[in-house]
């Protein structure tokens, strides 16, 4: 009976609609670009701001879960991200590879649960595989390549919450954007351009497909982005609107004893 009970209520907090899980969900996004590309932008204003210099034709190579040892409470639908990324990437200008012509990007998506590298409390854990298990501890969520400028962490305001934060599973979707074309050597490993993940709490008790356009939308803005102070922002998706209704006030005799 119990077993029943508890499954009874998770059906029902999944069945909630998308806008009920992602009210007042909180959203965090890191971002980074090839070290060689942002140097060039922090050096020419002008090019830094001249959108006609990025590569923007892409082929969306794949979109894939990671599997760890906990499973995403329901099935990821791989062909909806797709979907909603290709939308999400035309608000910034990109578009996609058309009959006979090559690509200038390949575009990989990864997504599943897990945990985040902490770069509070290791500036130097440079993600070298994307999702990956942890040899030690619990499965690890990588969202940067080691060519990429995401970990170097030089802000220390309320340090210690934002690492204690990052103790527990997330949620994640991983945009990364390679170079086309690969390298013909499979043992070469291929050049990462730019890498956007985003990610939210509470992986036991929300869907990834309900708050899936919610994470995309916020980490979109940071697409072909360093975020170059604290390498994170959080962000937070509206709460419902509240009503009050007042009525007329009513005199309440004070309780008996």
């Amino acid at each position: 009976m119990k077993k029943l009970a508890l499954a009874l209520i998770l059906a029902a907090q999944l069945g909630v609609s998308a806008h009920a899980q992602t009210s007042g969900m909180e959203v965090g996004v890191r971002s980074g670009i090839d070290n060689a590309e942002k140097a060039k932008r922090d050096h020419d204003s002008a090019y830094a701001k001249d959108d006609a210099k990025r590569l923007r034709v892409y082929l969306l190579a794949s979109v894939k879960e990671v599997k760890t040892d906990e499973k995403l409470v329901k099935s990821g639908n791989a062909r909806a991200i797709a979907d909603e990324l290709r939308k999400d990437l035309g608000t910034r200008g990109f578009r996609p590879v058309g009959p006979g012509e090559k690509p200038e990007i390949v575009i990989t998506v990864l997504y599943g649960r897990g945990m985040l590298l902490n770069p509070y409390i290791d500036p130097n854990s440079l993600g070298v595989g994307d999702f990956r298990a942890g040899k030690t501890g619990p499965p690890n969520i990588s969202n940067s390549a080691s060519n990429t400028n995401v970990f170097t962490h030089d802000i220390f305001v309320g340090l210690e919450a934002k690492a204690a934060s990052l103790n527990y599973e997330k949620l994640a979707i991983q945009v990364t954007a390679m170079k086309y074309p690969p390298p013909r050597d499979p043992k070469e490993k291929p050049e990462i351009l730019w890498q956007t993940a985003m990610y939210a709490d509470d992986p036991d008790h929300r869907d990834l497909n309900a708050i899936m356009p919610t994470l995309l939308a916020s980490g979109t803005p940071y697409f072909d982005r360093s975020i170059d102070r604290e390498k994170e922002v959080k962000l937070y998706a509206p709460l419902p609107e509240g009503h009050v209704k007042v009525g007329t006030p009513e005199v309440v005799d004070a309780p008996k004893k």
